[in-house]
């Protein structure tokens, strides 16, 4: 009852009044909830201590806020100690950079998966985001290396120090497989898919006995004297046992990192990258191979692997579905 007869006094009070009820309400634990909704819809100067600390809010209410409120009363939200999920998605859906910047920031705020998908979509056309995205914890490498392909230098190499797994973690994941595989004359599909993935052979045994160049070697010193020609592609892709979209695209790429991966992942030499990036025809050769280089220098050859298996499967499946 005292609750209704505040709201309909507060509807005519003036500004201070209306904040000096906000100040107080922000403090309790239960609160009118209609009172508090009014209230954190009201002017900035009203809302804003509401926003900020009320523990009566819940998130349906920040929810209602981040979609209708103004970008002051969204901000206030995202400083907040704690944001869930759900809260934070909405707080996302406008794509505000200066709201994801601060949420990106809030070390209390928590992002769901699909919330983090959008946010990678930003960070592809924003470097800042991209920076702040990166060290969240709720990260998973199918975003930061889909991610990769949009950012700077140094941001790429920052992806590969954190998302670039070892091998070996993925062996251990699926030890259970290796029994199943050789218990069965012919495993299936998804048995087969899976032991591709962490084998330690990257190339293609059988098509390095036929090719026309010898090797991937011979194949790559031919590109650095005449370019990677449509024919020099395709054969390529084979040989690395990749899709050809994939090596259309480290070799069409502006940096030299994919190609570092793809020659460390294929067991090529330094000598032989050097090959790939001035076969790839680029007039930025030297900053690509600089690039190429210090990638080359620093991957292992088993997280090399992981990175460009994983390419190759988003391509495949993407393929498989269309």
């Amino acid at each position: 009852m005292v609750a209704d007869v505040l709201d309909e006094l507060l509807r005519a009070a003036d500004v201070d009044l209306r904040a000096k009820v906000a100040r107080r309400l922000a403090q309790q634990h239960e609160a009118p909830r209609g009172l508090l909704r009014r209230l954190a819809h009201d002017r900035f100067e009203v809302a804003e201590p509401l926003l900020r600390h009320s523990q009566a809010l819940s998130d349906f209410d920040m929810m209602d806020i981040a979609q209708s409120g103004t970008p002051r009363h969204k901000l206030e939200i995202a400083r907040r100690e704690q944001v869930s999920e759900t809260v934070a998605a909405a707080l996302c859906s406008s794509a505000d950079l200066e709201v994801m910047t601060v949420l990106l920031r809030n070390p209390g705020v928590r992002f769901a998966s699909a919330t983090m998908d959008v946010i990678v979509r930003v960070a592809a056309e924003h470097e800042s985001i991209a920076r702040l995205l990166i060290s969240r914890p709720e990260m998973r490498p199918a975003q930061a290396l889909a991610l990769f392909w949009s950012v700077s230098h140094e941001l790429r190499r920052m992806i590969l120090d954190r998302f670039a797994a070892s091998r070996q973690i993925l062996q251990d994941a699926a030890e259970d497989v290796f029994p199943l595989a050789a218990r069965e004359e012919t495993p299936d599909a998804a048995v087969r898919e899976a032991l591709a993935y962490i084998d330690r052979r990257q190339r293609d045994r059988k098509a390095a006995d036929v090719t026309p160049f010898g090797s991937l070697e011979g194949l790559v010193e031919r590109a650095a004297q005449i370019g990677f020609t449509e024919e020099l592609r395709a054969e390529a892709a084979v040989l690395a046992n990749v899709q050809r979209d994939l090596l259309n695209r480290m070799i069409d790429d502006f940096g030299g990192e994919p190609l570092a991966i793809l020659a460390k992942a294929t067991g090529l030499s330094r000598q032989h990258l050097t090959s790939v990036i001035e076969g790839s025809g680029r007039m930025d050769a030297f900053n690509r191979a600089e690039q190429a280089v210090l990638v080359f220098d620093t991957m292992s050859v088993d997280k090399a692997q992981t990175v460009l298996r994983y390419w190759n499967w988003v391509i495949a499946r993407a393929a498989r579905a269309g």
